[in-house]
This record gives C-alpha cells, sequence and structure tokens, in this order.
C-alpha cells in the first residue's frame, strides 16, 4: 500500500517569514540598544526574547522532513518514508506507538498517527475513514507480530 500526504508549500513560506519577522524585531530591538547605548526594560529584553525564540522554533518547524510531502510505502516487513531529500526505511518494531484519531464523528475524516522514537508522522485521511482504520488495524496488527517476535526470540 502507498500513500501520500501533501503539504502546501504556501504554508510553508508563510511561516518562514513570519519566523524571519520576529526574528527581525528581536535583533533590531538588541541592535538599537547596543548602537544607542539604551538601558532596556526587563519587559522589552524578555519580549524580544520571546520573540526571537519563537521565529527560531517555528523556523526549524518549517525545516524539518514533516513539513514536506511524505509518501509512505507500506510493505510486509517495513515501511518506507520518501520524504523531500531523504528516503527512510523502517521497521515495523522501531513503531513505539500508534493512535487513531476521528476528531469529529459527524465528518468522514480520521488521523493515524506513528511515533516512532520522539518523532510522530500524521497520516490524514479525508473522506476515506475506511481506509483510514484499515491501515491503523494493519500497522497495530504487524506492530504486534513484531513484538511477539522479539519476544519469543529472546
Amino acid at each position: 500500500m502507498e500513500h501520500t500526504v501533501r503539504k502546501s508549500k504556501k504554508n510553508r513560506i508563510a511561516l518562514r517569514s513570519l519566523a524571519f519577522i520576529f526574528i527581525a524585531v528581536a535583533l533590531l530591538r538588541v541592535a538599537v540598544v547596543v548602537v544607542r547605548h539604551e538601558r532596556s526594560s526587563i519587559a522589552i529584553t524578555l519580549l524580544c526574547t520571546v520573540c526571537l525564540m519563537y521565529g527560531i522554533v517555528l523556523l526549524v518547524q518549517t525545516l524539518k522532513p514533516q513539513a514536506y510531502d511524505i509518501t509512505y510505502v507500506f510493505g510486509d516487513k517495513t515501511m518506507t518514508l520518501k520524504m523531500h531529500r531523504k528516503e527512510r526505511t523502517i521497521g515495523y518494531e522501531e513503531i513505539t506507538d500508534l493512535g487513531y484519531v476521528i476528531p469529529n464523528p459527524n465528518l468522514d475524516y480520521s488521523l493515524v498517527q506513528i511515533y516512532i522514537g520522539k518523532e510522530q508522522f500524521v497520516i490524514p485521511f479525508a473522506e476515506h475513514i475506511n481506509v483510514g482504520e484499515a491501515l491503523y488495524g494493519m500497522l497495530k496488527l504487524k506492530k504486534e507480530e513484531c513484538d511477539n517476535s522479539e519476544k519469543d526470540g529472546e
């Protein structure tokens, strides 16, 4: 089975622009304080620090592989993630947790969450809730099979 999750390029550009605005505001304030040898109030310093940190967080989030299109290829023993600039093969035993979310029962929409270590991959299924449920069931079975084979091997 193969499924592609599309991400909007316009959203990435907008978030990066917003990140640069936050960073620029913070750095501009630092430059003004340094050049004019002004005393800066604690509140403004704290606000500029928060702006700088938030800008950096936004920028880092837009550079992660999850911000780009990802094609998931589910095989018998492994699943392959075809990301922006790399391809990653993951065994089902590497999955630490799975989640299946239906945000609103009245809508035909569901999410499958795959946790691999500290990374989270979200696969949305709009208008195909049964496909999302089937994928979640398959992943859960594959993970249980891997967990059982590891216990039998020990």
